[in-house]
């Protein structure tokens, strides 16, 4: 199998779907209602001074709530914060990132691209909220409730 064809294995909706579902359950251990606008938790590491994950509940409809998801961690002074927008749907038991950084939206479809995004950048970002999520869990030793 040739790299454009292992590529192109990597676009599977199904994977992708399976991949937002997880993400839907890690949420879920989180003590976040996501029914209640305005509703947010931080995530406190004491691993690192000043670390933290915040998520806030921005919008909420009947069937769906918007978060924000920011990431704050004690890096290199010239990396900015990790702000991405995801959207929960409650009746799918999903919850998909829609747009990072405040600049970006990423497209309805896989085959939809604008400026320099990659083919699988809605992958890519499904998977960086896994790791944001499971990070948070496995080491965020404080919740504080807003």
């Amino acid at each position: 199998m040739n790299s454009f064809e292992v590529r192109k294995h990597q676009l599977n909706l199904s994977r992708l779907h399976a991949e937002c579902e997880q993400n839907y359950y890690r949420l879920s251990k989180l003590p976040l209602n996501s029914t209640c606008l305005g509703e947010q938790i931080c995530l406190r590491c004491h691993d690192k001074s000043g670390s933290a994950l915040k998520i806030e509940v921005i919008d909420t409809a009947k069937y769906t709530s918007t978060l924000f998801i920011e990431a704050d961690f004690c890096g290199p002074k010239w990396m900015p914060k990790v702000e991405i927008k995801a959207r929960l749907y409650r009746d799918a038991k999903m919850l998909e990132v829609i747009e990072w950084c405040n600049d970006r939206t990423i497209p309805w479809m896989l085959s939809e691209r604008k400026g320099m995004q990659a083919r699988d950048e809605k992958w890519q970002w499904n998977i960086f909220l896994s790791e944001l999520l499971s990070y948070g869990i496995n080491h965020g030793l404080s919740v504080v409730k807003g």
